[in-house]
C-alpha cells in the first residue's frame, strides 16, 4: 500500500496544524482523512485492493443475510467498518518501521480504533435486533399461510394466498409444511423410541432380581 506509505509521510505533520488560514490551506485540511483514511468519505482508497474490498464485501453480505432495505444499510455499514478495522495493523506497522516512530500519530489511530470497534458492536447490535424482529414478523405470517394451506388442501380447493395478503408462494408453504411435518415426525419417532428405551432399562434390574 505504497499510497498509504506515502501519506503517512504526512500524517504526524498534519496533527502539529492549528488549523488552516488561507482558502488553499482549508482545501488542503478537508482531506486531511485521507492521511490515515480512517475517516475518509469513501471506505476504498487509491492503492487498495479492489478485488479484496468486493471479497469482503461479498462475504458478509452473504453471511449477514440482510432481508430489507435498511438491514442491507447497515450491513453496508459493518463492511465499511471492518475495512477500515482491517487498515489499521497496516498503519500501524508503518508507523513502526519508521526510524523515529511518531506514538501521537499512533495513539491517533488508537483513537479511531476503539471509536469504529464502538461503532461496528452498536451497528452489530441494531442489526440483529432489527433482523430478529422482521424473522419473527415473517415466521408469524408464514404460520397464519400454513393454517390457510391446510384448511384449502381439506376442503380440496385451491390456494389464493394474494387476496389474503401474503407474499409467499404456493409452493413455498408446501415446502415449509413438508419440512415441519417431517421435523414432527422424527421428534415422535425419537421420543417413542427413548421411552421404550427407558422401560428396557428400567425393567433389566427387575429381571435380575427376580432370577
Amino acid at each position: 500500500m505504497s499510497t498509504v506509505a506515502q501519506s503517512l509521510a504526512n500524517f504526524a505533520n498534519a496533527q502539529l496544524s492549528t488549523g488552516p488560514k488561507t482558502e488553499q490551506g482549508k482545501a488542503a485540511s478537508s482531506q486531511n482523512s485521507l492521511k490515515h483514511g480512517l475517516t475518509a468519505k469513501t471506505a476504498l482508497l487509491p492503492g487498495e485492493d479492489p478485488a479484496e474490498y468486493q471479497s469482503l464485501i461479498q462475504g458478509m453480505t452473504a453471511d449477514l443475510a440482510p432481508g430489507n432495505t435498511i438491514e442491507s444499510s447497515l450491513t453496508k455499514e459493518l463492511i465499511d467498518l471492518q475495512w477500515r478495522l482491517l487498515r489499521i495493523p497496516r498503519l500501524e506497522a508503518i508507523l513502526l518501521e519508521a526510524e523515529m516512530p511518531d506514538f501521537k500519530a499512533l495513539n491517533n489511530i488508537s483513537l479511531h480504533a476503539a471509536r469504529m470497534k464502538r461503532q461496528y458492536s452498536a451497528t452489530l447490535k441494531e442489526f440483529l435486533q432489527l433482523q430478529a424482529v422482521r424473522k419473527q414478523q415473517q415466521e408469524s405470517v408464514m404460520q397464519d399461510a400454513i393454517v390457510v394451506r391446510r384448511a384449502d388442501i381439506i376442503l380440496n380447493r385451491p390456494s389464493d394466498f394474494a387476496q389474503f395478503g401474503f407474499v409467499f408462494t404456493v409452493d413455498e408453504v408446501d415446502r415449509r409444511i413438508c419440512r415441519d411435518d417431517a421435523q414432527a415426525a422424527a421428534k415422535k419417532a425419537f421420543s417413542n423410541a427413548a421411552w421404550a428405551k427407558r422401560a428396557t432399562c428400567d425393567l433389566k434390574p427387575l429381571d435380575r432380581k427376580a432370577k
